[in-house]
């Protein structure tokens, strides 16, 4: 048995053994493709040098690096190096407001003067393009972005550096970056904001007698650049000093650009001002419906408080969680409360509506104006209708009811229309007989006696009118004019304040 584990343990070693075998191999090969080795004309051999011809540009080279020294600064113990700084901005990503940051792609070019890389004077040209491997051989300045959160190099498809050597010995390096600055955020007045985002420009081991950093001529070059909320131009644009002075180490050369970015409100007009404005307005609605509709009423004020509550969260998710009040959050509140307001406009009518003391005072008054219609019923004169002319008792002539008769025989079909279906007793009837229903010509007429009391028997009572207070009507009679008014006014202030 021990005999077969054994080879089996020594087949698992060697596994092991090539598995980290292979694995350095890889780490090692990575690590060559990511960094490769420059050699600097300095750390050439005599024999290296020698085999360089001597009238080409690679000799010239040289003979200005083999005795430089990328370790001192240019003028050492002498008069401060002055690098000149200028950018050029290829993108601005938008503002992020939750984590108060912004996005930059720019070309950062410095240039300033160092007497060792001056050419020779059989050297025709004003400038020498260097490989930007070369910018590992040479002394250049120590800057940093101040208010920097990340920033990359960009390598696609070589090293975005540019190098130039001129015939006074300036040095011009100009490198592409992707830089990510902090902008801290003053929202009081978002989304009508203006934001002064700055970009800032240190040393960071050179004190100010050493390096000093100058902008040049046209320092921030960019084309037009749109951003999906902000507006930035070039006149709005402004450039300080920063120097800045550290306790213990002492001051440092810095440079600052500041960028004014005014926000468009379009977006927030028609995404949250308009919806929270027309919700608000929806709300009111509820004033025009019946006082005891509360199963219209009650959900209308509901909805409106929660659609501008939802609207105010969904909000609040794409903004830092700041201390002080934003100028949205002032019109939003406002909103709710006019929301709410309405809701509890409805609570106190139906309180009204609810009191027994305030409904029997309103069926005393409804009591009181029906008495004195009855009593004005009563003073008018009585008459009665004849229902063959309608002439309330004229006398009928004979002859006029022989044509009645006539027309009678074509009209009236039933025993309803006349007291008897015999018309030959037309002539003996009296002058203002009556009709049940309808005359001879099919006009309807009033009924009396038995039939219209036999009428109202089969006929159902109709429901019991709700008695609605004065009071109640009168609240939302007020509610029509007050609500609309008090909002219009606070939007006169919102504007005038905000805009």
């Amino acid at each position: 048995m021990a005999a077969g584990i054994k080879p089996v343990i020594l087949l698992l070693m060697l596994l092991c053994w090539w598995h980290s075998t292979t694995a350095k191999e890889g780490k090692s090969t990575k690590k060559g493709k990511k960094g490769k080795q420059v050699v600097c004309p300095s750390q050439l051999s005599p024999e290296d040098l020698a085999q360089v011809p001597a009238n080409s540009t690679s000799n010239i080279l040289n003979r200005l690096m083999v005795s430089y020294d990328p370790r001192i600064r240019p003028n050492f113990q002498g008069i401060p190096v002055e690098s000149r700084v200028n950018i050029f901005i290829n993108s601005f990503g938008s503002i992020q407001e939750t984590t108060m940051d912004y996005r930059v792609n720019i070309f950062l070019r410095q240039r300033w003067n160092d007497p060792r890389l001056r050419l020779p004077t059989d050297f025709k040209s004003e400038a020498l393009t260097v490989d930007p491997k070369m910018f590992q051989c040479l002394w250049k300045p120590d800057l940093f972005f101040a208010n920097e959160k990340n920033a990359n190099f960009h390598d696609v498809t070589q090293d975005n550096i540019l190098l130039f050597i001129f015939r006074n010995g300036d040095v011009l390096i100009s490198m592409r970056l992707s830089v990510t600055l902090s902008c801290p955020l003053d929202l009081t007045l978002f989304p009508m904001d203006t934001q002064l985002c700055k970009m800032q420009l240190e040393s960071f081991g050179y004190t100010t007698s050493d390096l000093v950093f100058m902008w040049q001529s046209d320092p921030v070059q960019m084309d037009e650049i749109a951003l999906p909320q902000f507006d930035i131009k070039q006149e709005d644009i402004k450039y300080g000093n920063c120097t800045k002075f550290y306790q213990g180490t002492g001051y440092y050369t810095c440079v600052e650009v500041i960028f004014t970015l005014r926000r468009q409100v379009g977006f927030y007009m028609m995404g949250v001002y308009a919806p929270t404005l027309l919700i608000v307005v929806l709300s009111w609605l509820s004033f025009w419906i019946n006082p005891d509709a509360s199963a219209a009423r009650v959900p209308l004020g509901i909805l409106s408080v929660l659609s501008l509550s939802s609207e105010s969260m969904s909000l609040a998710s794409e903004l830092p969680k700041v201390s002080y009040v934003k100028a949205i959050d002032i019109w939003l509140i406002a909103c709710l409360l006019f929301g709410f307001s309405s809701l509890v406009e409805y609570a106190v009518v139906q309180v009204i509506l609810n009191s027994p003391k305030l409904i029997e005072e309103e069926k005393a008054k409804m009591a009181t104006k029906e008495n004195a219609l009855k009593e004005k019923e009563k003073e008018k004169p009585s008459t009665k209708t004849n229902t063959v002319n309608g002439t309330g008792g004229t006398p009928i002539h004979v002859n006029t009811l022989q044509v009645v008769e006539t027309r009678c025989k074509k009209v009236c079909t039933s025993k309803s229309d006349l007291r008897s279906n015999d018309f030959s007793i037309v002539g003996s009837l009296p002058r203002d007989f009556e009709l049940s229903n309808f005359d001879c010509y099919g006009k309807p007429v009033e009924v009396t006696g038995a039939f219209k009391s036999q009428g109202k028997a089969n006929k159902k009572p109709p429901p019991p009118k709700p008695v609605i207070p004065a009071a109640a009507k009168r609240i939302d009679l007020y509610a029509r004019a007050l609500f609309p008014f008090s909002f219009l006014f606070f939007n006169v202030v919102y504007w005038s304040v905000y805009l």
